[in-house]
């Protein structure tokens, strides 16, 4: 699951970047701080300039805090180290709104080189004080126009979004999306697991129940690389995420996943300083990989982890293997990481069997994200 985005409001004119996307971070006319603002840049994130970096991730700060407080909790070192570790397969360009040497917004655009070449996905932010003066706007015109620029057919983003279920997210850029063209393709709901709180006897009976049901399969733990023997049955069932999973409207397509591609993103996570904890069941019988699971354990993050994939091969269902599969993996975080405290995921609002299994392991409902959708061509 892609990060929730952040809001982002209206009007005001930007002056344009350069068609090869680099341009020097400008002096502005007017003093953003000192009256209304007219005038701003869209500049690359350098991140040689250790000025505007500070300003770039203040500004993701200031809107974790003011619109998503509740939800699982932004993290400054993954946006610095995305800053110098590119993705093996996915290219990650990071733009901000600048006047007079202040971040006042943020975009990231995200375009796969791998598979879904028709697709960029995006996320933007703009700083509370900063709103209503067209900084929103222009960036995702920015997006627009780069998407096209690379011949990107359909953009999409992840938002969190108001609901009773969280009180405190404060940030809509729903109704600004949808006047800007864009359509609500899937419906999310985001929930937590607070490890402290889930009883070991619970669990020791649910893992029991569910083993009489898993008899020919075994378990297989491990983290980073996947053993040579499992690695092209991981490989397959992350491809089959792309397709197995409920996608509503989202214009998702099938994913190119390999052997290789599974070793180039853990040689990625190795050097992002993010540790993934993983869980498979193998069929004993013929020795293929029928589920699997991982946690994401972020650089500098102790309290807060984020569930990644979890699958099991329709050739192998009905044996209560995603239960174990969870339980599994969720106690090996716990002695790797006694600390830590909360488990975030997300699920398609229609996913209702993987969300029984996560509400039978201690997940309850924290709040809901929406994917909006636009059609470029």
């Amino acid at each position: 699951m892609l990060p929730p985005v952040d809001d982002f409001p209206e009007a005001a004119s930007p002056k344009p970047a350069p068609r090869n996307g680099r341009n020097a971070l400008a002096r502005v006319a007017p003093l953003c701080q000192a009256r209304p603002m007219t005038h701003f840049d869209i500049v690359r994130v350098d991140p040689s300039n250790q000025a505007l970096v500070e300003s770039w991730l203040t500004a993701q700060e200031s809107v974790q805090a003011h619109d998503f407080t509740g939800l699982s909790p932004w993290n400054p070192l993954g946006a610095l180290a995305g800053l110098v570790v590119p993705d093996p397969d996915v290219r990650r360009e990071r733009w901000a709104a600048v006047c007079d040497g202040a971040v006042l917004g943020y975009l990231g655009l995200h375009l796969s080189d791998r598979d879904n070449t028709h697709l960029a996905n995006f996320e933007i932010g703009v700083r509370p004080e900063s709103r209503r003066h067209g900084v929103g706007s222009a960036l995702l015109r920015h997006a627009e126009e780069r998407a096209a620029e690379e011949g990107r057919t359909t953009i999409s983003t992840w938002l969190a979004v108001p609901h009773e279920d969280s009180p405190d997210v404060r940030g809509d850029g729903g109704p600004f999306l949808i006047d800007k063209g864009y359509k609500r393709s899937l419906e999310a709901a985001v929930r937590v697991c607070e490890l402290a709180t889930v009883l070991d006897e619970d669990l020791d009976r649910l893992w029991e129940e569910s083993w009489a049901k898993a008899e020919g399969f075994e378990l297989a733990v491990f983290h980073g690389e996947p053993p040579a023997h499992l690695i092209d049955g991981v490989a397959y069932l992350h491809a089959r995420m792309y397709t197995d999973m409920p996608l509503g409207d989202w214009d998702l397509q099938e994913g190119r996943i390999t052997a290789d591609t599974v070793r180039l993103w853990e040689r990625q996570r190795l050097l992002r300083g993010v540790l993934n904890i993983q869980s498979a069941v193998v069929h004993k019988e013929s020795g293929e990989v029928a589920g699997l699971t991982e946690i994401h354990v972020r650089a500098g993050d102790e309290r807060h982890c984020l569930q990644g994939d979890t699958i099991v091969d329709p050739r192998f269902r009905g044996h209560r293997l995603g239960t174990i599969l969870k339980i599994a993996n969720q106690r090996r975080l716990q002695s790797m990481r006694p600390w830590m405290r909360y488990v975030w995921t997300g699920n398609a609002e229609s996913n209702t069997h993987m969300i029984a299994i996560n509400e039978a392991v201690g997940y309850r409902l924290a709040g809901h994200e929406t994917v909006f959708q636009k059609r470029l061509g």
